[in-house]
């Protein structure tokens, strides 16, 4: 199947020619779809390839890769019954570098799992967080004040992705990186999501082209992970259990599961799998949100509005974000459109029925939500960027399912009440003093692979916003130590 050049116009939504497509199913199969299997001989976009499928063939398309059937599921009721289904396991090839962590594993283990960690991710337990993640946000301010002096573009994608690593480590881990190895960290983690991305691209009938390089990748990737791991379990050992923070590293070194107490190797998967979810797609939606803010002035408008009467110039803090529907609702919209996790892949354990359709034991079942976010029939205008769907209501979709940014069902992000917390005072914190302007806009495109990544990343100026700062006096933050 020969689709068009990365360089033509290859958003999804809007399809390609018919002919693009191999013809649909004979009409005896229940399940519309290619009718032959899919093999590609040059670059695909995997988001316009799954796009392209469901605009010709609708919210159930059935093809075949090399890896056997593949089910597409898009309207919210089957979604859901997927995600609520154990007999839908998850697929990840990833395990190569979470192992076995709460993000990839199933059954007892994952319940246990679950069960010992959930508690540290409730409201109460987040909100004793919020100083550290004003206090990161802080020292990113520091480096955007003396780039806007400076007239130097910054990397915004990189800088969301530094800031967020550095809260998730100390947030979870009560560990002070410094910023050498925070970069080595954020690098491996990087490379690790890119490599796995490309082996992930199996399930979309896309060649894997696993070469050494790829593996040499991985394994380097893996072995800094591993080096932090273990050094954070090590130290945390070694101290006396009343000198131990009470954080989640701690929980998990002194919980007693149903098997006893966690292993090593336990430990470091979750610690593993924790600092890449708690740090890449919250990163990855930050600089979605600073792209779109900075192409819709009157959203900007709003936003700086609401920050100066809110905050004032001040650090925020928890109960600051109650009062920032605008900041929060941009940050929602953010992931209707840009969803960091695009797509989640199953696997049917037995034969099953959704929606009418026979799914075969064996068959990958793929959910998109970059696919349902963008269902007209439970979206007015999907594609314009409006944070006005969620100012008042958690969403405005005609099926309270049709929003799925972290997931749902049994799977249903734990960390979620952590991530909108820290987005929305990270973006209200920066947003109050500067505004972002992206030089390479028209650029960039939406990158599919593990995570939706800005590609290439985003580069932008810092202007100050307040004729004071020009002058030195930054808004109030505390101490950066």
């Amino acid at each position: 199947m020969n689709l068009p050049s990365k360089d033509n116009d290859h958003h999804p939504e809007r399809g390609v020619a018919a002919s693009d497509l191999a013809p649909a199913l004979p009409s005896k199969v229940a399940t519309p779809g290619p009718a032959r299997v899919i093999s590609f001989d040059g670059y695909v976009d995997p988001l316009r390839f799954l796009g392209q499928l469901w605009q010709q063939y609708g919210d159930t398309v059935c093809y075949q890769t090399r890896l056997g059937p593949c089910f597409l599921f898009a309207h919210p009721k089957d979604v859901q019954t997927i995600l609520r289904d154990e007999n839908f396991r998850r697929a990840s090839l990833i395990k190569m570098v979470l192992g076995e962590g709460l993000l990839v594993s199933e059954g007892p283990r994952w319940k246990s799992q679950r069960r010992v960690m959930q508690g540290d991710f409730l409201p109460r337990s987040v909100a004793p967080l919020v100083p550290v993640m004003v206090r990161e946000a802080a020292r990113t301010a520091v480096a955007w004040r003396m780039a806007a002096a400076a007239g130097h573009a910054v990397d915004v994608s990189i800088d969301m992705t530094q800031l967020t690593m550095r809260v998730i480590v100390k947030a979870l881990f009560s560990d002070d990186l410094s910023d050498t190895e925070a970069g080595e960290l954020c690098a491996a983690v990087a490379l690790a999501i890119t490599e796995q991305g490309k082996l992930s691209w199996l399930v979309f009938g896309i060649p894997a082209h696993f070469t050494p390089e790829s593996a040499a990748n991985i394994t380097a990737s893996k072995a800094v992970l591993d080096e932090v791991a273990y050094e954070m379990i090590r130290r945390r050992r070694s101290a006396a259990s009343c000198d131990r923070p009470p954080d989640l590293l701690t929980l998990l070194i002194e919980a007693d599961t149903e098997s006893g107490p966690m292993s090593e190797l336990q430990i470091r998967d979750e610690i593993v799998s924790l600092l890449i979810a708690g740090h890449e797609t919250t990163a990855l939606s930050l600089s979605w949100a600073w792209k779109a803010i900075a192409e819709h002035p009157d959203i900007e408008l709003t936003l700086h509005q609401e920050l100066d009467q809110v905050l004032g110039g001040r650090a925020a803090e928890l109960a600051d974000a109650a009062k920032l529907p605008w900041t929060r609702a941009i940050f929602h919209e953010t992931m209707r459109m840009y969803p960091a996790v695009w797509y989640m892949a199953r696997v049917a354990s037995e034969e099953a029925t959704v929606g009418g359709h026979t799914v075969p034991r064996g068959a990958n079942v793929l959910i998109s939500p970059w696919i349902t976010h963008r269902h007209k029939e439970f979206w007015t205008d999907p594609e314009r960027f409006d944070p006005g769907r969620f100012a008042n209501s958690p969403a405005q979709a005609t099926h309270r399912d049709a929003y799925l940014p972290f997931a749902g069902g049994r799977h249903i992000c734990l960390g979620m009440h952590f991530a909108l917390l820290e987005a929305t005072l990270l973006l209200a914190q920066l947003a109050q003093e500067f505004r972002v302007r992206p030089i390479n806009a028209r650029e960039i495109r939406p990158e599919g692979g593990v995570t939706l990544r800005l590609s290439p990343g985003l580069a932008a100026t810092i202007e100050l916003r307040h004729a004071a700062l020009v002058s030195g006096t930054p808004v109030a933050h505390p101490a950066v130590s």
